[in-house]
């Protein structure tokens, strides 16, 4: 079945969900999403796991994103392997919202390698700036993307947000997110196209961070 939008009801469900609970009907739904955005082109697992990462990736059970992981009030879905890369094209939803975008994983280290995220920040701080900072600052600025958790939308402040952000030495592993985060009045407008085109904006900066940190094997198609 083709995924319609999230309802007011879907919404109301989110109180039931726990980290080893989400209820059917909204379990339902959010395979259908998983499934939809398979149907796109650069998300047919065949062509993405040779092309935009450029390297091999297994999927699961034939799709890009992986199933939901859930916690108290709140699931996500993300590509699969975006643990051990450290950056994620990330859908999450909790009682009031739903985001939409890049998010990177910051403390949790798979293997040693350039974490993903002080990838961007290098990107970000570079003097002269490259052109990356530059192309972030535009796509921030005309898509009213915004960061989780941040309360600014000035596209100054958020550049500057993530250019400086530190994380403290005490801490474990922690998420920032960068996106759209829909509230319930905007979220049950939102199609499976609505999600894509999100991440079509972002997905030029995805794929250069998973290049820059490090994967450069390309596997053309059989």
């Amino acid at each position: 079945m083709a995924f319609s939008p999230f309802t007011k009801e879907d919404f109301k469900l989110m109180g039931q969900v726990t980290s080893d609970r989400i209820p059917e009907k909204l379990d339902n739904k959010i395979r259908e999403l998983r499934i939809s955005l398979g149907q796109f082109p650069e998300f047919k697992l065949d062509y993405f796991k040779k092309h935009i990462v450029r390297r091999p990736m297994r999927g699961e059970k034939g799709e890009v994103f992986r199933s939901p992981k859930s916690y108290t009030k709140h699931w996500v879905i993300y590509i699969v392997g975006g643990d051990q890369d450290q950056v994620q094209l990330n859908i999450g939803m909790g009682l009031d919202y739903i985001r939409v975008g890049l998010a990177f994983q910051i403390g949790r280290m798979v293997k040693p390698k350039i974490p993903a995220f002080q990838v961007l920040q290098t990107f970000l701080g570079v003097r002269p700036p490259l052109p990356f900072r530059d192309a972030l600052y535009k796509c921030i600025e005309k898509k009213g993307f915004e960061i989780q958790g941040f309360d600014s939308k000035n596209v100054d402040e958020i550049i500057n947000h993530l250019e400086t952000y530190v994380i403290s030495p005490d801490k474990g592993a922690i998420f920032i997110f960068i996106g759209k985060l829909w509230d319930v009045r905007e979220a049950i407008t939102k199609t499976a196209t609505d999600f894509r085109d999100v991440f079509l904006k972002l997905m030029p900066f995805y794929e250069e961070l998973i290049l820059a940190g490090g994967r450069y094997e390309f596997h053309p198609p059989d």
